[in-house]
């Protein structure tokens, strides 16, 4: 979803422009860069070797300079080190354009956490293995740890682990604030996965690529946000042929930059491995021998580190085509934004694409800042809403591809890349990937950023998206044809959501690409962003009235998929889920997000601040029972304050105003939807009046059958889904809101009436040989939920005033009488203005009124 930017001015801030110098590697989202160009981490694992020296697991420097020149020639550019290495070492590394990415021992496959001195002495090891070379430009960064065993941290709990691994990256971080830390995991312990990291590295070992690249994208979800690098991944060339070993490390560097991974790093350089006070003589997982001499898999990695393919070497590999992408950017007063979104679109690496600019309406300097880029279709109309540009921008297009972005957002230069690749890669109709936070300009922003409420993607699995946000998504030229389109009824948000589905529901998959990646501002202010949430609050309502089965009771999204973009992992009060194995000795232990937190949904709802509020009146009157608003007041706080607890907040604007800021956000947030919600849903609930005779005079008058059904002959073999399809265009053209079954529920369609009643319409036909048929529809009218809150809350009065006042409750029953009257005839004025729809559908299908059968 998306609503227009903001319209006061911004300087253009793209996220790499503000990257270091030469020497150092920044990681921005799914990827480092150095120099502001982006940076593969293409690597090899180095030692250990027998000892030089004490402590020193490296040859000396002479044989040293021979490997890197080797390595260099090979085309890596990072080495990880399993030891602290000497300084000499790195300015090596630095004089071959090397960096070493250096792995501190510790105690790790020992009960640390049972000793204080062992922490301590595990502490001490870390910040002095960091502060050793402090700032030398050749250290790329540094691993606090390497596979912890998963016995291990079943043993102590995952938070206690996950904690203490977490403290030692701060203390990596406070011994060299500009060196990137991380930690090394792996399958078996998936699931610790440390918040304050730089970027995510897993060592992986697997032999199939379809599984492999099956296994990547699970990770991508894991890194979520953060660059995704192999730590490592070898074959042995004993056990397997050198082919084997060269043709399997070509598919694994080539698959690593198909799915958009941040780098790898192959094990191991050579066959000359020292570990565990022995050498090793029965593996050899080396790209040279013992003796440096190159093998087959050399040469592979060379031809992937070197040559690579688009030019960009180890990173991207050929598609098997390059369809043009027409790239559609809706803007209603984008211009604050726009300059930064229209240069970064230029600068994509595509070779067929083209841009186009629809201008609903701007009342700002969006036209003027469209003269700086001729080579954009400017399409200017009058405000016509978001789906209707949409619209207007896919009919425009000449690709066979359609991309969409907003002009609050910036494309990462491979964001069409991966687009198109994931589109390759199945047999999917469309795509997205995710938006990003650029950097805050200031705390409201990044607050803004943090609070609930923002666009995120919805994953059935780690490839398939139940919905894509609006600002980055791609479709298939031929997807518009088979759902028409957006729905112009969208004016501000909710199209998107709307079109996934309806493309799901015609039989379509829709493809998540996780390194596809736009940069989408924030709203710059807190009352923008309320604004937004009334926008969404807007558009729920809307979806509500087409895709009922997709909705909660209380109107929220009911989503089938797992929704990015909170907190990890953890909705509120809930953890997350973690298969193991049988005793703990599964070798793939999975995470799985927990589904959210019914009590928190419930205590953070519209709903439930309106019951407090009325508990606290009730109190004042019956003040025994002060404590139950008390309690459900404390509720929706303690929600409140789990968001806050949990929220990612950029570092530097991560101070306790900020927090309790995002606290309030969490808290008001979804009461402004919800309240948008509502209003919208009572206002577009209604009965139409009698428009049929504009249509089609001469409807006869009729009477229900027994349980609300009519009956109706067909001599022509017409069926019920031509008189459906008819009920359906009559519905449309007299502006009712309905919904249509999906499949899973047991009534044809359901028409939204009035405030007080929906009203349900079921169908059967009944074949009697030859072409005759007889169509049964029955309508059942059905209470909503402000007509269940209003009968039970009467109910309530009635029996606290008789039980608890020995009060005489007959006014307040006069009074029900009086609404279920009023109810009554609500209900039997939609059953009849349905009846009448009913039977203007009959006659164009040609079918005989049938009378029930007396008796």
């Amino acid at each position: 979803m998306s609503v227009s930017a903001p319209a006061a001015p911004l300087l253009p801030v793209k996220p790499n422009s503000t990257l270091g110098p030469r020497g150092r590697v920044i990681p921005s989202a799914k990827f480092f860069f150095r120099g502001g160009q982006k940076f593969f981490l293409k690597g090899v694992t180095y030692g250990p070797f027998q000892p030089s020296s004490p402590g020193v697991h490296l040859h000396g420097p002479e044989k040293t300079a021979q490997d890197l020149e080797l390595i260099r020639q090979m085309g890596a550019n990072v080495l990880r080190l399993y030891h602290v290495p000497p300084r000499w070492f790195l300015d090596l590394c630095e004089q071959f354009d090397l960096q070493a990415l250096i792995t501190i021992p510790w105690e790790q496959h020992i009960n640390f956490l049972d000793s204080r001195v062992t922490r301590l002495e595990i502490q001490d090891k870390i910040s002095s293995g960091v502060s050793a070379n402090r700032g030398h430009p050749a250290i790329f960064g540094y691993m606090v740890g390497n596979e912890i065993p998963t016995g291990t941290i079943r043993w102590y709990g995952l938070p206690r682990v996950k904690a203490f691994v977490e403290n030692l990256l701060e203390l990596a971080k406070e011994a060299d604030p500009k060196a990137l830390v991380t930690y090394a995991n792996f399958p078996s312990t998936e699931y610790l996965i440390p918040n304050n990291v730089d970027f995510y590295c897993y060592n992986v070992y697997l032999e199939k690529q379809e599984v492999f690249e099956r296994y990547l994208a699970r990770l991508h979800n894991i890194a979520e946000d953060k660059p995704l690098i192999l730590g490592e991944f070898g074959m042995d060339s004993i056990r397997n042929s050198q082919e084997k070993q060269a043709e399997t490390l070509d598919w694994h560097i080539r698959t690593v930059g198909k799915m958009g991974l941040a780098g790898t790093i192959v094990f191991a350089w050579t066959d000359d491995w020292f570990t565990g006070n022995h050498q090793i003589t029965d593996w050899a997982f080396g790209l040279v021998d013992a003796q440096r001499q190159p093998k087959k898999a050399y040469h592979a990695v060379q031809e992937c580190f070197i040559r690579g393919a688009d030019g960009r070497a180890g990173q991207r590999v050929p598609l098997a085509h390059y369809p043009r992408v027409s790239i559609v950017v809706c803007s209603y007063n984008g211009a604050r934004t726009l300059q930064a979104c229209m240069q970064s679109l230029q600068e994509i690496d595509y070779p067929d694409f083209e841009i186009i600019l629809v201008d609903d309406g701007s009342k700002d300097d969006t036209q003027s800042i469209l003269r700086d880029f001729p080579n954009v279709k400017n399409i200017r109309q009058k405000n016509m809403g978001l789906s209707y540009a949409r619209n207007v921008g896919w009919q425009a297009a000449s690709g066979a591809i359609v991309a969409y972005t907003d002009s609050d957002c910036m494309a990462d230069k491979d964001w069409l890349y991966y687009l198109v690749a994931t589109l390759q890669n199945g047999s999917y109709a469309g795509v997205g990937g995710p938006n990003i936070s650029p950097p805050a300009q200031d705390w409201i922003q990044a607050c803004v950023a943090a609070a609930p409420g923002s666009p995120s993607h919805v994953l059935l699995t780690d490839t398939v998206a139940e919905h894509i946000p609006g600002c980055n998504m791609a479709f298939w030229r031929w997807a518009f044809d088979v759902t028409q389109g957006w729905d112009v009824e969208y004016r501000k948000a909710g199209d998107d959501v709307d079109f996934c589905w309806r493309l799901q529901q015609a039989g379509y998959e829709i493809a998540f690409s996780p390194s596809a990646i736009v940069w989408h501002h924030r709203r710059f202010s807190i009352n923008a962003f309320f604004k937004q949430q009334q926008g969404y609050g807007e558009a729920e309502s809307l979806l509500r009235f087409k895709h009922l089965i997709f909705f909660n009771p209380n109107g929220t999204a009911k989503w089938k998929g797992s929704v990015y973009g909170l907190p990890r992992f953890e909705r509120f009060l809930q953890q997350p889920i973690i298969y193991h194995g049988v005793f703990g000795m599964g070798l793939f232990q999975s995470i799985y997000p927990a589904p959210e937190s019914a009590f928190a949904g419930i205590s953070s709802s519209l709903e439930w601040v309106t019951l407090t509020a009325c508990a606290a009146v009730a109190s004042l009157v019956f003040p025994a029972f002060w404590i139950i608003p008390v309690f459900m007041f404390l509720a929706t706080v303690f929600t409140g304050f789990t968001f806050m607890v949990r929220a990612r907040l950029e570092p530097r604007y991560d101070t306790l105003l900020a927090r309790l800021l995002v606290w309030w956000l969490a808290i008001v947030q979804p009461l402004m939807r919800g309240w948008s919600r509502y209003f919208t849903w009572i206002s577009l609930k209604h009965t139409p009046s009698r428009l049929i005779v504009t249509h089609e005079a001469g409807i006869p008058r009729f009477r229900f059958e027994r349980e609300n059904t009519l009956s109706y002959w067909s001599n022509e073999g017409i069926e019920r889904d031509r008189f459906l399809s008819e009920v359906t265009a009559i519905l449309e053209h007299e502006n009712w809101q309905y919904s249509l079954d999906t499949g899973w529920t047991d009534w044809d369609i359901q028409v939204y009436g009035n405030t007080w009643w929906d009203c349900r319409l079921r169908s059967m036909t009944e074949n009697h040989g030859g072409n005759d048929r007889l169509n049964r529809i029955q309508l059942a009218p059905k209470m909503t939920s402000l007509t269940k809150a209003s009968l039970g809350l009467l109910v309530a009065l009635i029996i606290v005033l008789h039980v608890y006042l020995n009060a005489d409750p007959y006014l307040l029953v006069v009074l029900s009488m009086i609404l279920g009257t009023f109810l009554l005839f609500w209900a039997v004025r939609l059953r009849n203005r349905l009846g009448e729809i009913c039977e203007l559908a009959a006659r164009r299908c040609r079918f005989v009124r049938v009378e029930a059968e007396k008796g």
